[in-house]
Order: structure tokens, then C-alpha cells, then sequence
């Protein structure tokens, strides 16, 4: 063998005499320690202050340590008042006084560290210049709102670092993609307390939106272009984008939709947008159990045809079944040149409903228009009914078309949790005998609901329905065109439908018009847990002198993802024993 042969035979035998040594002493060294102690205490501060610390010292993070032995818990020792202070600094804090003691007592190791953290370094000055093509726009304005570090408060860096970061996302949101801070610089004085804050922010230029162009072969580009609000050369927005990819997936007709807007993609400042979409399931069905007091047990069976053709035609068939309500509605829906909020539907349906001393039998064929009017959504309809009715001791059959209007405002902050928002429908409809129809009638019908937040847990929710309908023989109008009151959505106490006029055996058959209204305040007891007071007050009738039936009681809200399930007892003040009445009532707030 060779010189150098034998010197790596000679290296490798005493690497491996060296582990053998290693394996040899670690379980007596472990068996040294395994009885050993270490206890960290850090006094004089607290909160933050406290909890930033501990996250730092090496000595608290490695007390467990399955090999620690003295030199070890020596040297962490050591190293801690430096770490202290670099803990202390970020929150303000630059000339702290530390003491620093280690005893041992047997096994038992303690570390001691006194601290004084001192008066916090205060902003003295803040300079923040802002150049670039931005400089004086409305949108810099705005985003420098974002950064809410004031002279005069402690110089706290996350504060510092976040309101940076803020300010930048602001800009870049609104198209200043390559905003950023060429001058970012704290210039801390320890001897005065001070900091002064200097700033440049260059906006860089602001970037348009380019044409949009969807990657997809399976629905009509004309389809699919009514979703787009954003016209190329428009500022560039990242709301726009949001807006646009919830359009699209509000449809449900998609399994994934990715819509992107990416910066290397830029032309002259002018960034294309792509939009991918994935089909999900054309064809759905769907089924639900429900229990409402006013219909009890419930249930609901539904077929749903989403892409009927590329032109994004729906079609959907529902049948729901109760104790009280039985229907089935079939639908054709077709989009119009903005599908998101215009459509023309066609329906055909029938139910039954036998409630009280009502039972009623309807045929319906109709077709509505709904669109967006500004800010109300707009629905002409025009529908065909043939019904047959039981009202009291009257039994007739109805024949009517009838076209109708209605107007639906909300504004709200959260249509499922509102705390400050309202919702207004109001409708007209009515139909002639000159028109088809085997009796003349008008009728007018408006809801209200509003909801405001009194406090961080204090809502006041206050609700009204009015109605008023002109015919000459009351008789003649089927029972689905009368108005009634009582049950969970309108005077709590009473059951459903209960309210309203009587014939002459004392069973109630409806009235012309109605008056409803309700206060409530909820309290919250937790993030999803409230309770509730309320008073309802209203009645259907023909004679406006004619008295109103009051409820009043309490209740409990469960607020979930598909809106407050509200469970109520409720009693009828204004009848005869005053009962109480259990309701429960699901859905979202407006």
C-alpha cells in the first residue's frame, strides 16, 4: 500500500474509534443530566413586553433541552441580556437596565432577570414625501391613510413595518404596481427618547387594464361577455378582477374560475386579463328537510339544468311538501345582456295550501322580465292563474291574468349577519274582466325591513308590511290574492295566517288590506349566540276602523352561515287568555 493509502486507512479507523467513544459516553452523559432543572423567570415587565421576550431568550427555549448541562445553561446565560434588549427594541424600548442571576442549587438551575424597560422611544418627526406620477392623486391620498404611526406615540416597528406594507398594498390595488419606498429609514436618539421617521414613496406609474379574453370552449363568448364591466384602457382595479371572478362563480356553472391580470403580462402599461374556467356539473339535484312552525315539518326535492345551451340558458324543477304547503314550480331562465342581474323566465307551477278555514287549489303559467334599474332590481311579470278556493263557507273558482311590478332596494353591509342595513319591496298587480279575467282587481303591497346597529352588541331590527286592494265583490277574489296575518314572519303569538276578517260562522277568510309592523332588539351574548325582545302589532281587514292584534315575547338567535335560526315565545296580548306560541324561523337577516 501506499504513503497516502495508509494515511486514509489510519483517518478512517480513528473516525471510527472516535463515534464508538461518542456512543460510549452519551448515556452516562445523558444519565449526568437527565436530573437536571432549569427554571427562567423574567421580572419586571409584563404583557407584550413579557411575551416577546420569552420568544427570544434562548435560555427559556432550551430549558427542556434533553442534554443540558452546566456550560450550556453558562453560556445561554450569557447570551440573554443581549437578547432582551434586541426584544425590547422593536417595541419601543432602547435603554432598558437588566439584571441578570444564576444559581444552582444541586440539580437545580434558576435564571433571574430583572428588567427595567425604561421610557419607550417616542416618533419625534415624520417625513413622508411622495414622488412619481402618482403624487397628488386621489388614490395616494387614500392609501397614505393607511399609515397610522402619529408623532408622538411609541415606536412600536411592527406598527412601522405594517403601515409600509399597507400603503403599498392600497397603491398596487389601485394599479400602482410598482410602487415602493426607495427611502425607508428610523433614526432612533436613545439619549432624548426620540425617533424620527423618513419616507419617500414613488408611486411609479399607474397601469390600464387590456382586453379580457376567456380560455374556455363550452359557453357563447356573447354569454360570457355580459359579466365584464371593465372596458380596456380602464385604471387598473383589483376589485374590478374580484368583482368579475364572483360574477362568474356566482353562476355555479363553474368548478373553478381563475381570473388574472398578471404584471410581466403588461403592454405599454396595459395588462391583458385571462380568464380561466373550469365546467363543473351541468345537471344537479337537490333535496332538504326544514320544520317552520307555521308549515311544520317541510321537505324539498329540486333538479337544476345549469347550461342548457352556450348561451347559458337554466332550466330548474322544485317541489317542496309540508303539513300546509304543497308545490311545483318548473322554470326556463334565459340570460340577457347582463346575465348577472337581467333574465326572462318561464314558468309553469301548481300548489295547494289549507290553512285555518282556507283550502285553496292554483294553476299557474307565467313569464317575468327582471332587471337592474339603477339601484332597484326590477321584475314585470304577467301571470296566468286558475284557482280553486274554500274560504269559510264560500267555494268558488277563479280565473285571472294577471300582470304585475315589482321594485326590490337593499343596501346592506351583510345580506346574511346585517348590522346596518334595509331591504323595500313594493309591488302592483292587478287584473280585468276586459282582460281575460273573471274579475276585476288592483292591489298595491309594500315590505320594509331595516336594521341598524345600536352598539358593538345592540341591534334594533324593525320591520313593516302594508297592503291595500280595490274590487267590488270581495267574494270574487280567490283566497291566494287576499291578505291575512299571524305566524312567524308577521305577528308573533298568533298562528299562521290566523289574523283577518270572518264571515258569518266566525272562520277567518281574508281581508282587502293589512298593517303589520314589528320592533326587536337583539343582544349579543357571544360571536354567534343573541337574544331577542319584540313586539308585533297589525291584522288583515276591509274597515279601517277595524282593531290591530299585538304579540310581544322573547327569544334566541343562532347565527350560522346560512343566516340567524330564531327560536321565539311569543305571547298574543290582545286575545282572549292571552296564549303563548313557540316560533322558529330560519334565513338570512335581509
Amino acid at each position: 500500500m501506499t504513503t497516502f493509502q495508509n494515511n486514509i486507512m489510519r483517518m478512517k479507523i480513528i473516525r471510527v474509534l472516535c463515534l464508538f467513544t461518542v456512543l460510549l459516553a452519551a448515556p452516562a452523559a445523558a444519565q449526568e443530566t437527565a436530573s437536571l432543572s432549569l427554571q427562567v423567570r423574567v421580572e419586571g415587565i409584563e404583557g407584550d413586553l413579557l411575551q416577546n421576550v420569552l420568544l427570544t431568550l434562548s435560555i427559556e427555549k432550551r430549558k427542556a433541552h434533553p442534554y443540558l448541562n452546566p456550560s450550556m445553561i453558562r453560556r445561554l446565560h450569557g447570551s440573554a441580556p443581549g437578547e432582551i434588549r434586541t426584544a425590547l427594541e422593536p417595541l419601543g424600548y432602547y435603554r432598558p437596565v437588566i439584571e441578570a442571576d444564576l444559581q444552582s442549587e444541586g440539580q437545580q438551575w434558576t435564571a433571574v432577570y430583572r428588567v427595567d424597560a425604561g421610557e419607550p422611544v417616542r416618533v419625534g418627526r415624520i417625513s413622508l414625501t411622495v414622488t412619481g406620477p402618482g403624487q397628488g392623486q386621489p388614490e395616494t391620498a387614500e392609501a397614505l391613510k393607511q399609515f397610522r404611526l402619529m408623532t408622538g406615540e411609541v415606536l412600536v416597528h411592527g406598527v412601522y413595518e405594517e403601515g409600509k406594507r399597507l400603503v403599498l398594498n392600497a397603491l398596487r390595488q389601485e394599479g400602482y404596481l410598482d410602487a415602493r419606498f426607495p427611502v425607508k429609514e428610523v433614526e432612533v436618539d436613545p439619549d432624548r427618547d426620540t425617533a424620527d421617521v423618513l419616507l419617500e414613496l414613488n408611486t411609479g406609474p399607474r397601469f390600464r387594464f387590456g382586453p379580457v379574453i376567456f380560455d374556455q370552449d363550452f359557453l357563447g363568448e356573447r354569454y360570457l361577455r355580459g359579466f365584464v364591466t371593465i372596458e380596456e384602457g380602464d385604471p387598473y382595479r383589483l376589485t374590478a378582477l374580484l368583482d368579475l371572478e364572483r360574477a362568474l362563480a356566482d353562476t355555479r356553472q363553474f368548478q373553478r374560475v381563475d381570473v388574472r391580470a398578471p404584471r410581466d403580462a403588461a403592454v405599454d402599461l396595459e395588462i391583458p386579463i385571462t380568464v380561466h374556467l373550469l365546467p363543473g356539473p351541468s345537471r344537479k339535484i337537490t333535496a332538504g328537510l326544514g320544520y317552520g312552525t307555521d308549515t311544520g315539518p317541510r321537505g324539498r326535492v329540486g333538479w337544476v339544468h345549469r347550461r342548457v345551451n352556450r348561451k347559458g340558458h337554466r332550466s330548474t324543477v322544485d317541489l317542496v311538501a309540508s303539513t300546509v304547503t304543497q308545490e311545483f314550480t318548473a322554470k326556463y331562465i334565459i340570460p340577457l345582456d347582463r346575465p348577472r342581474t337581467d333574465h326572462l323566465d318561464y314558468s309553469l307551477g301548481w300548489s295547494r295550501e289549507r290553512v285555518e278555514d282556507v283550502d285553496r287549489e292554483t294553476y299557474l303559467a307565467g313569464t317575468s322580465l327582471t332587471r337592474l334599474r339603477g339601484k332597484l332590481q326590477e321584475t314585470l311579470f304577467l301571470n296566468f292563474e286558475q284557482e280553486r278556493f274554500t274560504a269559510g263557507v264560500d267555494t268558488s273558482t277563479s280565473i285571472l291574468l294577471i300582470p304585475g311590478v315589482n321594485w326590490t332596494h337593499v343596501v346592506a353591509d351583510d345580506r346574511i349577519r346585517t348590522s346596518k342595513g334595509y331591504k323595500g319591496i313594493l309591488q302592483l298587480k292587478g287584473a280585468s274582466q276586459e282582460l281575460f279575467s273573471e274579475t276585476s282587481f288592483a292591489q298595491a303591497s309594500l315590505f320594509l325591513k331595516g336594521i341598524l346597529s345600536l352598539s358593538g352588541e345592540l341591534r334594533l331590527l324593525a320591520r313593516a308590511e302594508l297592503g291595500t286592494s280595490w274590487v267590488q265583490e270581495f267574494f270574487e277574489l280567490p283566497s291566494s290574492q287576499r291578505f291575512f296575518a299571524g305566524g312567524d314572519r308577521s305577528v308573533r303569538g298568533y298562528d299562521y295566517k290566523s289574523l283577518g276578517p270572518t264571515d258569518s260562522t266566525g272562520e277567518v277568510v281574508g281581508g282587502r288590506h293589512l298593517a303589520v309592523g314589528s320592533a326587536e332588539v337583539e343582544l349579543f351574548l357571544s360571536e354567534n349566540w343573541g337574544a331577542a325582545v319584540f313586539v308585533d302589532t297589525g291584522n288583515a281587514f276591509n274597515e279601517t276602523s277595524e282593531s290591530l292584534e299585538t304579540g310581544a315575547g322573547a327569544g334566541i338567535r343562532w347565527h350560522t352561515i346560512i343566516g340567524p335560526i330564531r327560536l321565539d315565545y311569543a305571547r298574543a296580548v290582545t286575545m282572549e287568555g292571552k296564549p303563548w306560541r313557540l316560533h322558529l324561523n330560519i334565513g338570512p337577516d335581509l
